[in-house]
């Protein structure tokens, strides 16, 4: 359970075809690698492109990070607050220490 419904994108693509970089999660396949994304918004006047938060992933790595980042988010967001304002208010620097 988290505080607000999250959009979760992945491609294989290496231009972002399924626009990881716009999603509250995103993964980017790079060859037998991933690329993990957080933070974007894809609507609105505030819409941004998410931060590249790990690179150079194995699958491992991956689930384990993007598991801690849902626990993280479940635990610590407030009551309808999105992934993307959660993310701006907590850094990345404080997201990657919990991970």
């Amino acid at each position: 359970s988290v505080p607000f419904t999250l959009k979760v994108a992945y491609t294989g693509c290496p231009i972002g075809c399924g626009e990881p970089m716009l999603s509250d999660i995103g993964v980017m396949k790079m060859g037998e690698r991933y690329n993990l994304y957080v933070g974007g918004k894809a609507k609105g006047k505030d819409a941004e492109v998410g931060s590249l938060l790990l690179e150079n992933l194995t699958p491992e790595e991956l689930y384990k990070s993007v598991e801690k980042i849902l626990e993280f988010y479940s635990q610590m967001g407030k009551k309808r607050e999105t992934f993307h304002k959660f993310f701006k208010r907590i850094g990345s620097e404080q997201l990657l220490s919990n991970l």
